[in-house]
């Protein structure tokens, strides 16, 4: 995967921390976690912004390649239960990207309970 993928999936990661207004200690250190794994040193975070909303993150997803699609959507399965729950804008962000690859409402529910019993 190159920089640019991993910048875009690190991007959708803050944009779903953030939904609710609020960034959760647990959040933040799971978008850096992220960065890190993705290769993307903390002095390059404000190239994240501007952080892309629920509509953003469906044109984004869809320019994704399959194969990193699915991996985007894990990783943002596991930031929005990072801090223990799921905010119903958290969820809505998961339901439209989810949708946008083809993943109906209820595998997206069933991602979600698996990551909140695994966090």
């Amino acid at each position: 995967m190159d920089e640019v993928l991993r910048k875009k999936i690190c991007r959708l990661i803050a944009g779903i921390v953030v939904a609710d207004d609020d960034l959760d200690d647990k959040e933040e250190a799971f978008l850096d976690r992220m960065m890190l794994k993705f290769g993307i040193p903390p002095a390059q975070r404000e190239e994240l912004f501007p952080i892309v909303d629920k509509d953003e993150a469906v044109t984004e997803m869809k320019s994704l390649p399959a194969d990193v699609q699915q991996e985007a959507f894990t990783r943002l399965v596991e930031a929005a239960c990072a801090d223990g729950q799921v905010v119903p804008e958290e969820r809505a962000y998961l339901e439209a990207v989810g949708a946008a690859i083809g993943i109906d409402g209820k595998g997206v529910e069933e991602r979600v309970v698996d990551a909140l019993s695994r966090a």
